[in-house]
């Protein structure tokens, strides 16, 4: 990470040029050097996807290769990520460099490639009808588990639902997409403060798990490592009219919202975007909604990567009409007529971070101070994109100092909710 964070912050802009005259590099020097910036590039992001939106809940989770965080290493990455010249667009550049020079299809290898035991989930090709399998209680609060066999996906999936205050009341649905993880429990329940601010809220949250490394969309082929993925049709065609079925029980008032964090954001924006006569409101926190420049693309490529997967098993070649219609930057116009909520901070490394990162693993630092530099980019992008194409209706909240963490992500949340409810209630 130090080397990759060095190249990152020192690597010459495309625009820059040289006064003197340059000798031509030794091909094996020039190779050598294309071969370090992969390198660099790779490990980082193999680094930053581990902690993509999902930070180890524990330091006993941490691989003991790994070491832990020391104030000199984050005395560095602090200095780095505060230094005038990293920001979100050095880190484009630099990956639109990398990209020109053909590095961009590097795939990560080692020990945090490798895809989480429970995948692939095994598939049952019987599965062919959207039905409710059983609901059982969570031990969080006014949380049930609901197993719904998805025809898309052949197999039953689990979705987690907190349950309105007011059973009684109508209430509006909000779908609420995890990070990269996807684990068995929403992190919004383990790490999220989710039960502190929706404790008086009249809603439904609808939280899908086992969606790790997915992005929330329709996969073109199965993948060995991660399985078959549908999550578009199966939110969107399967889900959303079971839940709706009034012998369910759930008191529907008919508006739904669609929000995540990070991967989670990428997936919901999408889906609004993709689906404007399914949703009257979207939240996205430090997401990234461009596939086709050069931050979008990797992480795109290394989230799916770095739990073991194939991204063109996911979208095809890149640059393919599914790599295109995830784009959301290029056509925004679904979200034209919902309430839309962005938010990002600017990855610069403040003492609420070093505090917060005091116990955990070395790496976190340096990747969510990177990562929110470029999700950074990739809000002004989308913010820019709308409003050149008329609309000014969205809410869009850039922080001064946040690195890409639950901590961050738990502290927006009750700004995020109250932006969107207007729309739902």
């Amino acid at each position: 990470i130090k080397v990759a964070l060095f190249n990152i912050f020192t690597f010459p802009l495309p625009q820059q040029t040289q006064t003197r005259p340059q000798r031509r590099p030794h091909p094996v020097t020039h190779n050598r050097r294309r071969t370090v910036i992969a390198a660099a590039l790779t490990s980082l992001f193999t680094a930053l996807a581990s902690v993509f939106t999902a930070p180890l809940a524990h330091a006993a989770l941490t691989p003991p290769w790994l070491g832990s965080a020391d104030s000199a290493f984050q005395g560095l990455v602090q200095s780095v990520a505060n230094s005038p010249g990293s920001s979100g667009q050095r880190l484009s550049d630099f990956l639109g460099s990398a990209q020109d020079a053909g590095l961009a299809d590097f795939r990560p290898t080692g020990p945090l490639t490798s895809s989480d035991g429970n995948y692939p989930i095994p598939t049952n090709p019987n599965i062919k009808e959207t039905k409710l399998v059983k609901v059982t209680d969570d031990p969080w609060q006014r949380v049930q588990r609901w197993t719904v066999d998805s025809p898309s996906m052949q197999r039953p999936v689990e979705v987690q639902i907190m349950l309105p205050k007011d059973r009684k009341a109508p209430a509006p649905m909000l779908y609420l997409f995890d990070g990269i993880s996807g684990t068995e429990t929403s992190g919004w329940l383990k790490w999220g403060g989710l039960e502190k601010v929706f404790a008086e809220e009249n809603v439904t949250i609808v939280m899908p798990t086992g969606a790790s490394a997915s992005l929330y969309s329709d996969w073109v082929r199965d993948d060995p490592a991660l399985g078959r993925y549908k999550w578009e049709t199966f939110v969107t065609k399967e889900l959303a009219p079971l839940l709706e079925r009034p012998e369910h029980g759930l008191n529907f008032n008919g508006k739904r919202g669609v929000a995540g964090l990070s991967m989670g954001a990428i997936g919901a924006v999408h889906m609004a975007n993709a689906h404007p006569e399914l949703f009257n409101a979207v939240m996205g926190l430090s997401g990234c909604y461009s596939t086709m420049d050069p931050i979008g693309r990797q992480i795109a490529k290394v989230m799916v990567e770095s739990r073991g997967g194939n991204v063109e098993n996911m979208w095809g070649p890149y640059g393919s009409d599914m790599w295109r219609y995830h784009d959301v930057v290029t056509h925004p116009e679904g979200l034209r007529n919902m309430r839309v909520y962005l938010f990002t901070a600017d990855g610069t490394v403040t003492q609420a971070e070093l505090d917060y990162q005091k116990t955990r693993p070395f790496y976190e630092l340096a990747a969510g101070a990177v990562l929110e530099q470029g999700t950074h980019q990739c809000t002004v992008a989308l913010d820019q994109a709308m409003r050149k194409a008329g609309m000014t209706h969205q809410t869009v909240e850039y922080k001064h100092g946040g690195v890409h963490s639950w901590d961050l992500f738990d502290r927006q949340l009750p700004t995020a909710w109250q932006a969107i409810k207007p729309s739902l209630m």
